[in-house]
């Protein structure tokens, strides 16, 4: 592999994160509050939930400190420490640094026991506010698994089914959240019912394509315009053998019926995509642009990387944000939707082109990075029939490790979604 592939590899990771740190969670609420008014003598609690929580708290609390009563906020629990070991609410001087909020920690994708914890802790935080005060609901993406609430006749056992069904499924994330909004005595506006009489701010990050208030975390505080047959529709497409759930889908609360909530998007996976261009410009003088989010099949996906690079002129790139959905089957390796598209372009990409594919929280799936940043030449070093075994068996985390292309990132503290970077370097190698 070329020197010049290698420092082009190594751009688009830096890219990323500058990205990232453009957006960082907590400087965007902190300057969200400076404009915000309080009501003279009110109660201010916070109940935050997502992967970018922590961060959105702190920025809370620089903003409002002295007036934030209490309040908890939920992030995701640390994969490599076992459940057991690890209580929903740990002590250390991150977390102490955001007190008066309590510090929760549950799981993702799959709700379990503390996500059940979680949901019912901010039910209580809400339910206790009255006339004058003021739930700050800060939510970002990966919260519909972190407060999970099911409803009368739906054991915590079903709800994990279901949920794994439409991902593993292929479900867009929409429909997802359109099924769990209407299955929830928490999502779909419950929480910001709960908390009538009181006023209700809501603070967005969205790790959604083109996503709308109601789409982000199943929109626990904002207002649903969808109906319970479209859920009943959704659930009877990718998982009509769990349709004995039916009868608990119900109404949730409706714009009308929500007079006093607001909600504020500050970040969004377009944004991202406008900021990672703009650091890419300036790093390398590439003529980098962000080009519309795209979602959908993995696989349909990858043709059209492959046709983007083939477009590319030398010193162009795209960067686009993106949501793909794959269908998983029960038995499969270690890997995430990133990488298995990485791995799938890699020996149809130009041999000047770049091309990474990550996931903005610094997860992909199962395979224990952010996903992957690949030339053709890394090819190379496999062959070909292992290349082709690891995407049968969606086992992509080792291929890429071998090939040395794994994006190691850790947890960011953000959920934009995934973004794909297609760059050609600036004096093409071959015709």
């Amino acid at each position: 592999m070329s020197a010049a592939l290698d420092g082009l590899r190594a751009a688009l990771v830096t890219a990323l994160r500058d990205g990232l740190a453009e957006l960082d969670p907590a400087r965007l609420v902190e300057r969200a509050l400076d404009a915000e008014a309080v009501a003279p003598g009110g109660r201010v609690f916070v109940v935050a939930a997502g992967k970018a929580a922590l961060g959105m708290a702190r920025g809370a609390l620089r903003s409002w400190g002295d007036r934030v009563t209490g309040g908890l906020a939920v992030t995701v629990a640390t994969p490599a420490v076992p459940a057991r070991d690890q209580p929903s609410a740990l002590a250390n001087p991150e977390e102490a640094a955001l007190r008066p909020l309590r510090v929760m920690r549950a799981a993702h994708p799959i709700p379990d026991a503390r996500s059940v914890e979680a949901a019912e802790a901010a039910l209580a935080v809400a339910t206790a506010l009255g006339p004058g005060d003021l739930l700050l609901a800060l939510i970002s993406g990966g919260a519909s698994a972190l407060l999970a609430a099911p409803p009368a006749g739906v054991s915590l056992a079903e709800k994990q089914a279901l949920v794994a069904a439409l991902l593993e499924g292929g479900a867009p994330i929409q429909e997802v959240n359109l099924v769990r909004r209407h299955l929830s005595r928490i999502k779909g506006g419950r929480l910001a019912a709960a908390a009538a009489p009181a006023r209700v701010l809501t603070l967005l990050m969205s790790d959604v394509v083109r996503g709308l208030p109601h789409d982000i975390s199943s929109g626990p505080t904002v207002p649903d315009p969808t109906r319970v047959e479209e859920a009943l529709a959704a659930l009877e497409r990718w998982a009509p053998w769990l349709s004995r759930l039916a009868p608990a889908l119900s109404e949730s609360l409706k714009p009308s019926d929500a007079p006093l909530l607001e909600a504020r998007m500050l970040a969004d996976p377009d944004r991202l995509a406008e900021r990672v261009a703009a650091a890419l410009a300036a790093r390398t003088g590439l003529r980098a642009v962000a080009a519309p989010a795209e979602e959908g099949d993995a696989r349909a996906i990858v043709e059209r990387r492959l046709a983007l690079a083939r477009r590319l002129a030398p010193g162009e790139a795209a960067v686009i944000p993106c949501e793909p959905t794959l269908s998983l089957p029960a038995q499969r390796g270690a890997g995430g939707r990133a990488g298995w598209i990485a791995l799938a372009a890699l020996r149809g990409l130009p041999p000047d082109v770049a091309l990474l594919c990550a996931a903005s929280d610094g997860a992909d799936g199962s395979s224990g990075a952010a996903g992957a940043v690949v030339v053709s030449a890394a090819a190379a070093a496999m062959d070909d029939r292992a290349i082709d075994a690891a995407l049968a068996r969606f086992d992509d985390a080792a291929v890429h490790r071998a090939l040395g292309t794994r994006v190691e990132m850790g947890p960011t503290g953000h959920n934009l979604t995934d973004l794909h970077i297609v760059a050609r370097d600036f004096t093409r190698s071959a015709r």
